[in-house]
């Protein structure tokens, strides 16, 4: 009887401490830590025409768009609690409390036009906004270069600033906004476009390790044109030596995901829906497929005026999938326009699109 007692309580304590592991496995050793937070604002003028990003300081840039101006406000999640994240936060002025999203940039430069041009539209539209920054606050100006390294030392995409702290960052300013008064907590939503899209995605993934913690933080997800890259498939030897920790699991998802996907990406390219796994349009709440468009067709610049026009990735290695560019028209091998090209039409049909969805959670 003794016996039983002592092996009992033992199996209790190895079961608490297993459970524990298994439901903060998320945060905890199986994921590495994130480069600490070292800033407390975005890049200066300076840093941004050496950047070759324009002219303005990028709080200057956000100013432009009518927007607050980003400041250390979303507590960082790891273990280190290295500082808070950058963010800009616009509350609507309505009374009461409001709808909210937090929308996650892509994978190069941080929040730009495109994040700044949907909050904006959204403001309007009687939702909380906040612009949520992975970057700039921890001295990258993506997930694998640092700001003041050449456009050269671009490496691979695959690192620790991923789809796994992309989404962790996500949690941690989703629970910041709980405690928020203007904040209707049954309606927080998550909105990422590119890499900010392959946030979305993970962190709408029915794992154990998130849905056990995180799983009531966010209502419902908009994925625009994301990469969607896994370890559930990932073509030719692009993943070769990347961790399932750095190429993590996307999907099923446990909560409605609207999936906004691009017909003219890079073929074979992460943002190429064709090239990934063909579950993520299946588990799709919804799934909008947008014919003769660019990635980043939603760029609203300039900010007074936007118009359409076509520009070429800072990133070197945007068309290595596709077999790099043609060297008469810059395009990417097989794509029959550049890289991107703004198309303030489709973004108003996109747009309306996404409200309807969004609004369709009371």
């Amino acid at each position: 009887m003794k016996y039983f007692r002592i092996t009992s309580i033992c199996f209790f304590i190895t079961y608490l401490l297993c459970a524990s592991h298994i439901a903060n496995a998320f945060w905890g050793s199986d994921y590495d830590e994130p480069p600490p937070i070292i800033r407390t604002e975005p890049p200066n003028a300076q840093e941004i025409k050496n950047l070759k990003f324009g002219n303005k300081a990028l709080n200057e840039q956000v100013i432009r768009f009518g927007l607050a101006i980003h400041t250390p406000l979303i507590p960082d999640w790891s273990e280190k609690k290295s500082g808070k994240l950058l963010a800009s936060w616009n509350p609507n002025n309505q009374n009461g409390k409001n709808p909210t999203l937090v929308i996650q940039h892509g994978g190069v430069g941080g929040p730009g036009a495109t994040d700044y041009g949907h909050a904006r539209w959204f403001l309007a539209q009687g939702f909380n906004v906040l612009v949520l920054d992975s970057f700039w606050s921890r001295g990258f100006i993506a997930n694998w270069r640092r700001i003041e390294a050449s456009v050269s030392e671009h490496g691979n995409a695959f690192s620790t600033l991923g789809a796994n702290t992309r989404a962790r960052d996500a949690f941690a300013a989703a629970r910041w906004l709980r405690e928020q008064p203007q904040v209707d907590t049954n309606r927080i939503f998550l909105i990422g476009g590119s890499q900010g899209g392959w946030s979305v995605l993970r962190a709408f993934t029915d794992e154990k390790s998130i849905t056990e913690n995180y799983k009531e933080l966010f209502r419902a997800g908009i994925s625009i044109y994301p990469a969607c890259w896994s370890w559930q498939r990932t073509p030719g030897n692009h993943g070769k030596n990347a961790t399932q920790n750095l190429n993590p699991k996307l999907g099923p998802f446990y909560a409605p995901v609207f999936l906004i996907s691009a017909e003219l990406e890079p073929p074979g390219t992460a943002t190429d829906i064709n090239s990934c796994n063909p579950n993520i349009v299946n588990w799709a709440h919804k799934h909008l497929r947008l014919a003769e468009t660019t990635h980043a067709f939603d760029s609203e610049t300039p900010p007074e005026k936007p118009v359409n026009s076509c520009w070429y990735s800072n990133n070197p290695h945007w068309c290595t999938a596709s077999g790099g560019r043609d060297a008469l028209t810059r395009n990417c091998i097989g794509a029959p326009k550049a890289d991107f090209c703004s198309d303030i039409e489709v973004t108003k049909k996109v747009r309306s699109e996404m409200l309807n969805f969004l609004n369709s959670f009371k």
